[in-house]
């Protein structure tokens, strides 16, 4: 008899828990709710208030952001494949270990922002405002960061390989072990970047309007070929 009641406790528990998880996924959009471990996935969810918000663990592929307020959001491990956040806003904000493999982050604002341990692969953040930003021991391979303003941030151990910095504002970023393999600076002022090696540059690409710190020279094989 006790064993019985033992596990139509469990069973009741389960339910419970399982129901809670359903409603918080059917939750309204609104600021400080909680979708975290939700599937999010082809949705128009853009132009909204997510302030307070936590999508961890959460599955927004190829969902529409655009123009929305994530301001103190927790996005820890979600999930962003091939979704859009044109314009969206990353105040205070933690994307530790999120995945954005293709994403647009284009004309976004990310200020004071973890991206540590994060997956950007080709991602797009085309004239994108990021400063006071976390984003080492990331894989960014392909990310685009065209015309982009990047103030006070940090890319100390990461995979910046084929990244393109064409045109980019760059400020007290910081260069420390990352991996500069065909990293694309050619147009890009270089003189604020720290811990940027001569090694770095010597496997990125540059051209003649790229401008280095000051003690460094543009190698031979600058321009890259294609």
């Amino acid at each position: 008899m006790k064993l019985n009641r033992i596990m139509l406790l469990i069973c009741l528990i389960s339910l419970v828990t399982t129901h809670s998880a359903y409603a918080d996924c059917s939750d309204r959009r609104k600021p400080g709710m909680d979708w975290s471990g939700c599937k999010k996935t082809n949705k128009i969810l853009d132009e909204q208030n997510f302030t307070g918000s936590r999508f961890d663990d959460a599955i927004l592929t190829s969902s529409v952001l655009d123009e929305s307020n994530f301001t103190r959001a927790s996005l820890v491990k979600a999930d962003f494949t091939r979704a859009s956040f044109v314009g969206s806003l990353f105040v205070n904000a933690d994307m530790t270990k999120s995945v954005g493999y293709r994403a647009n982050f284009n004309r976004a604002t990310l200020t004071n922002t973890s991206m540590t341990k994060s997956e950007f692969f080709r991602a797009g953040f085309e004239n994108a405002i990021i400063s006071d930003v976390d984003w080492s021991r990331a894989e960014l391979g392909r990310v685009d960061f065209t015309e982009a303003k990047l103030k006070n941030v940090s890319f100390e151990f990461s995979n910046l390989s084929r990244v393109t910095f064409k045109q980019t504002s760059i400020d007290n970023v910081d260069f420390r072990m990352a991996y500069t393999y065909r990293t694309h600076f050619e147009g890009t002022d270089l003189r604020k970047a720290v811990n940027l090696g001569q090694i770095q540059v010597e496997m990125a690409c540059g051209n003649a309007a790229t401008r280095l710190p000051e003690g460094m020279w543009q190698p031979d094989s600058w321009p890259c070929s294609e």
